[in-house]
């Protein structure tokens, strides 16, 4: 029989499925709610929202156009580069009293994930004022977990470039932690976790071991890992070779099934650095119940992902299928 007692971090789950960060987001308060009402009534673990940036953004498809999203049938390949589309920090704590009671009604454990963007004073400053200002605006919300994206590369600059992605810089992370750990989070530090890039590349693998050194010095300032948000600059083209997506170059980040075997690299690089030391979602290319089960043998504490729920026609049964095939994956093993 499959073991239904589950706990994520801090809090007891259902079911070690969750959604990943930007399936629930956008621009309408409205949206969110009948979405996190639709994932609440279904047998989903925990609910992610966001992530949310200090500042209300529009997001990339309305100054460039659409599509900034597209998802390839044949190869099982989702690119985006939607560039954080969110109600922004404010209006998110203010949301989240609707967000959390129709969540928590039904069980499920709310996940806000929040993310620097462009500096500037109104936003909170450099990446790790915002952060702070982020993070306890969340804690203050009572969410039951928060994820500190390090990770989105798909916030496009006016050069036509992309912001640079936090995680892979060694001294950014440090600060970023050191902040963690001198604000007023760090008093409940066991709700607060990291969203990281995949390291793919030998130049990105070359951080990681440091990252891990890192890691361990600040345990007290974070709680949990989540491996790995999408693959940055991957470029979707059509049949004439040119950019489907509308954005400056085309390129966007990179998901969906084809990318399974580069989200358990992530998983087994990480659970074999940190060990039994933090707790980790593992996301990137979880699109299957039979995926969910890999990924909780390879150590994951959960797995989710977002292409399983935009590519479906009715959230519910998509989780559903999911839950079903993970438990005849369990029992089977």
């Amino acid at each position: 029989m499959v073991n239904r007692n589950f706990k994520l971090v801090t809090t007891e789950v259902e079911t070690p499925l969750v959604n990943a960060a930007g399936s629930i987001n956008g621009t309408s308060s409205e949206q969110i709610l009948r979405q996190v009402e639709t994932l609440a009534a279904t047998a989903i673990g925990a609910i992610t929202v966001g992530s949310f940036t200090v500042p209300q953004q529009a997001g990339n498809e309305v100054k460039y156009g659409s599509p900034t999203y597209y998802h390839d049938q044949e190869t099982g390949s989702t690119y985006n580069s939607m560039g954080l589309p969110n109600i922004g920090l404010e209006a998110a704590i203010q949301l989240m009293p609707d967000i959390i009671n129709r969540a928590w009604d039904k069980g499920k454990p709310v996940i806000a994930s929040v993310s620097p963007t462009q500096s500037s004073p109104e936003n909170g400053g450099n990446a790790f004022g915002q952060v702070e200002r982020l993070v306890e605006g969340m804690l203050e919300a009572e969410v039951d977990l928060i994820e500190v994206n390090t990770s989105c590369p798909n916030v496009v600059t006016e050069s036509g470039g992309r912001k640079p992605i936090l995680g892979y810089d060694l001294e950014a992370m440090e600060e970023l932690l050191s902040t963690l750990s001198t604000s007023a989070a760090r008093t409940e530090s066991f709700r607060i976790g990291l969203k990281l890039p995949p390291y793919v590349s030998d130049e990105e693998k070359l951080v990681v071991p440091q990252l891990a050194d890192l890691f361990r010095r600040y345990r007290g300032a974070f709680n949990f890992l989540v491996t790995s948000n999408t693959i940055p600059n991957q470029v979707a083209r059509n049949a004439a070779g040119e950019p489907i997506l509308t954005v400056p170059g085309g390129a966007g980040g990179m998901s969906g099934p084809s990318t399974r075997e580069v989200g358990r690299e992530q998983l087994r690089m990480w659970q074999d650095l940190m060990g039994e030391d933090i707790e980790i979602i593992s996301s990137l290319g979880v699109d299957s119940g039979k995926e969910l089960a890999v990924r909780r043998q390879l150590g994951a504490a959960a797995a989710g992902g977002v292409t399983f729920l935009w590519e479906s026609k009715d959230w519910g049964i998509a989780v559903t299928d999911v839950i079903s095939d993970w438990v005849a994956a369990e029992e089977q093993s």
